[in-house]
C-alpha cells in the first residue's frame, strides 16, 4: 500500500457491498485490495499494527499495512475469538527483540481481557476476569447497575493507562499476571473547555506521543456533538508532577476512534496531512472533522461511504518504526 493512502478511514457494510477505504490526506474512496482486512477477523491498534484472526483455522497474526502479505508477526492460536468490539492494544514494537504484550479488552458487557505475548515461545492466549466493582446508574426512573470496565488503555513506560474520570486513571500492568490499579493526577481542569466558552459535552482519549502520555479533550457545545468549542491537549503527569497544557504536538496528526477506543497519530509531513490537529470521524453526522490546535480552526469533511450507511468506519494507520 502506498504511503498516500494512508492513514484511511475504513468502511465495512456487513452486506454484498465491498469494503471500501477513504484517505486522510487526498480525501478519496478507493476499493479495499488488501486481502487479510476483508477475509480475516481484525483489529486496529495505536501503533498501527492489526491483529488478525483467521476463522477458519483461528491462526491469528500481526499484519503491517504498508505490507499485509509479507509484514507479518506470528501469533498464538486464538481458537475462541473475543466479542464483537473488543479492542486490541500493544505495549511496543512486536518486531523488538523482546517483542510485546497484546492485550484483547471484551467490551462493556463483560469484563475479561485476553493476553499474549509477541516475539517469545508464549503457548496460548490467556482470558483473564477481573473485577473493578460497580455504580447504580440512576436516569429518572430507569436503575441500572453497571460494572467498572476497562477501556481505551494506551501503553507508556510498560504499563497500560485508561481514563475513568476527570483526574483519575486506571492501570494494568503485568507481573507476570495482570494487575489493575487507580493512579490520580492533577492539573486538568476540564468541566469548562479552556476557552470558556459554553461545553455540553467532552470526549477525552489518551495517546502516547514518542514515549509521552497525552490526554486530549474535545469540547462540543451540542449533544450530537457536532460543533466543536475547543480541543485541550495536555501532557500528562504522575506522582508529583502536574498535568500540563500544551500549545502544539508538532509536526503530528493525532487520530481518534471513538467505535473502538483507540486513538494513534503519525507525522503530518511525511503522509500530506494538516500538523498540529487531531482527526476524528462523527458517529452522528457521519464527517470527517479535522481540527487545527493552533488556529482553534475545525475543517469538515462529508466521507461517508460509497453506497448509503455502512458501520462506523475505523483508522488503519502507518506502522511506527524506530
Amino acid at each position: 500500500m502506498a504511503n498516500t493512502s494512508l492513514p484511511c478511514l475504513v468502511f465495512e457494510y456487513g452486506d454484498e457491498r465491498p469494503t471500501t477505504l477513504y484517505g486522510a490526506a487526498d480525501g478519496a474512496h478507493r476499493p479495499c485490495e488488501i486481502d487479510v482486512l476483508i477475509t480475516k477477523q481484525n483489529w486496529v491498534t495505536a501503533h498501527g499494527w492489526v491483529l488478525a484472526r483467521d476463522p477458519d483455522t483461528s491462526a491469528t497474526f500481526l499484519w503491517d499495512p504498508r505490507d499485509p502479505e509479507h509484514g507479518q508477526v506470528p501469533l498464538p492460536s486464538l481458537p475462541q475469538a473475543p466479542p464483537v468490539g473488543s479492542d486490541c492494544v500493544l505495549s511496543g514494537d512486536p518486531t523488538s527483540p523482546d517483542g510485546c504484550a497484546v492485550v484483547l479488552t471484551e467490551p462493556y458487557d463483560s469484563t475479561a481481557l485476553w493476553y499474549c505475548h509477541a516475539g517469545s515461545a508464549s503457548p496460548e492466549w490467556v482470558r483473564h476476569e477481573y473485577d473493578l466493582g460497580g455504580k447504580l446508574v440512576v436516569i429518572g426512573r430507569y436503575q441500572s447497575w453497571e460494572k467498572e470496565h476497562v477501556s481505551g488503555l494506551t501503553p507508556y513506560q510498560g504499563k497500560f493507562y485508561y481514563p475513568i474520570c476527570l483526574n483519575k486513571y486506571g492501570v494494568l500492568e503485568f507481573s507476570p499476571e495482570p494487575a489493575l490499579s487507580i493512579m490520580k493526577t492533577k492539573g486538568i481542569k476540564a468541566s469548562l473547555p479552556p476557552s470558556g466558552d459554553k461545553c455540553v459535552h467532552a470526549s477525552n482519549f489518551l495517546v502516547d506521543i514518542d514515549g509521552q502520555l497525552h490526554s486530549v479533550w474535545i469540547f462540543f457545545a451540542d449533544l450530537k456533538r457536532q460543533t466543536v468549542n475547543d480541543v485541550a491537549v495536555y501532557k500528562m503527569g504522575f506522582a508529583r508532577s502536574r498535568c500540563v497544557r500544551v500549545d502544539s504536538v508538532g509536526d503530528r496528526a493525532i487520530f481518534f476512534s471513538s467505535g473502538r477506543y483507540m486513538a494513534g497519530w503519525c507525522r503530518a509531513s511525511k503522509f500530506g496531512l494538516l500538523p498540529n490537529s487531531v482527526y476524528w470521524m462523527s458517529e452522528f453526522d457521519k464527517c470527517l472533522h479535522v481540527y487545527d490546535i493552533g488556529t482553534n480552526t475545525e475543517e469538515v469533511q462529508q466521507c461517508q461511504g460509497i453506497g448509503g450507511q455502512s458501520n462506523l468506519p475505523f483508522w488503519l494507520l502507518p506502522v511506527h518504526r524506530p
